[in-house]
């Protein structure tokens, strides 16, 4: 499904708390710095996040009360002894779409949303799941313009330490909004907003 302005869609993401992620404050931080002179419009503290997968059959509008019940019970229950995670972000990497922190190591993550996504496809079914994912991440940015990405990735590698921790303590139900922001060039960028619909602590503390 693709984005169109202003549509909702229901999101599983795990969500990093800057005000106790110290280094992974400063990296971000550090990151954003770097990417100013591009046209890249920054994500805020309040919407930093991995995701873990999206419900891509429908809008977030047309999903039901009961649904999003038997959807978020379904979670609870494929998450049901799944640990706490301590991953790596970083080094920061620039590529077409934007800016990235890549996380580490990859398997904890990888079967946190194998374990979504075997949520969602008991409750809606295989053609709710329509993406790949790719490797764990937190995106720092989308690019609006065209820039070298290579002069960009040159001011991220000055960045360090290139590394930060980060604990991943439960994953988050959202519904997410896109929408397209004007930029003072004249051209648009996506922004993103949620609200929170359940959190589900890791370590069958929810």
């Amino acid at each position: 499904m693709p984005w169109t302005d202003g549509a909702r869609v229901l999101h599983i993401y795990a969500v990093p708390d800057l005000r106790s992620e110290f280094p992974l404050a400063r990296l971000i931080g550090e990151s954003r710095t770097a990417m100013l002179p591009f046209p890249i419009a920054p994500i805020g503290d309040d919407t930093l996040h991995c995701t873990l997968e999206m419900v891509a059959d429908t809008t977030a509008d047309k999903i039901t009360a009961d649904e999003r019940n038997a959807l978020l019970s379904a979670l609870r229950r494929h998450l049901d002894g799944a640990s706490a995670l301590e991953v790596t972000a970083g080094s920061p990497v620039a590529n077409r779409v934007g800016a990235y922190l890549d996380l580490s190591p990859d398997e904890g993550l990888l079967d946190l949303r194998e374990r979504v996504r075997a949520a969602i496809r008991e409750v809606r079914g295989p053609g709710a799941l329509l993406y790949d994912g790719g490797r764990p991440h937190i995106s720092l940015g989308y690019a609006f313009d065209t820039a070298s990405s290579d002069e960009l990735q040159t001011a991220l590698r000055r960045i360090s330490p290139s590394h930060a921790p980060v604990r991943v303590a439960g994953v988050q139900l959202l519904d997410v909004r896109f929408q397209q922001r004007p930029r003072l060039n004249g051209d648009t960028a996506w922004e993103l907003s949620w609200e929170p619909v359940a959190e589900i602590p890791l370590d069958g503390r929810g």
